[in-house]
């Protein structure tokens, strides 16, 4: 596996990853439709702010953002190919940002999961540290975790 600075022109294909990572959880397809300008990736957010892929085998299986802030930096997207997951994919794509974010002077990266990565992040060190209401239709009880996860 390799992890890279993402390449400008890849926008669309980042865009179909967030959008099968995120259609792989029991949503239903209109609430996926509802999410589209949230999945979206454009060649200036990978331009402007770190955007980093993983590639295995020379294909994209996954990809982060973060949004430099201060002493806490934002996970803005993190998303695997469905085929990819339970594979290390994930792990390795989070060691990396905390690294980033660690040299970039950050203490700790921000995550507003979704519900079914929340696991995830925690198996990786993230502390829940609030929730937020984010009800959809059929799920009117959603929650979405804020969790914390130290740099060092």
């Amino acid at each position: 596996m390799e992890i890279r600075r993402a390449r400008e022109g890849e926008a669309a294909a980042l865009t179909a990853l967030a959008w099968a990572s995120k259609a792989h959880w029991p949503y239903p397809a209109e609430q996926i439709d509802a999410w589209r300008d949230d999945l979206y990736i454009s060649d200036d957010q990978i331009a402007t702010t770190p955007v980093f892929v993983a590639e295995t085998e020379g294909n994209i299986a996954g990809f982060f953002q973060l949004l430099p802030q201060g002493e806490t930096w934002v996970l803005e997207h993190f998303w695997v190919l469905p085929g990819q997951m339970g594979k290390g994919v994930g792990r390795a794509l989070l060691v990396y940002a905390r690294g980033l974010a660690a040299a970039g002077g950050a203490n700790r990266i921000s995550i507003d999961a979704d519900p079914y990565a929340e696991r995830f992040y925690r198996a990786c060190g993230a502390n829940t540290v609030d929730i937020k209401a984010a009800p959809i239709p059929g799920m009117p009880q959603r929650v979405r975790p804020q969790m914390l996860l130290a740099t060092k």
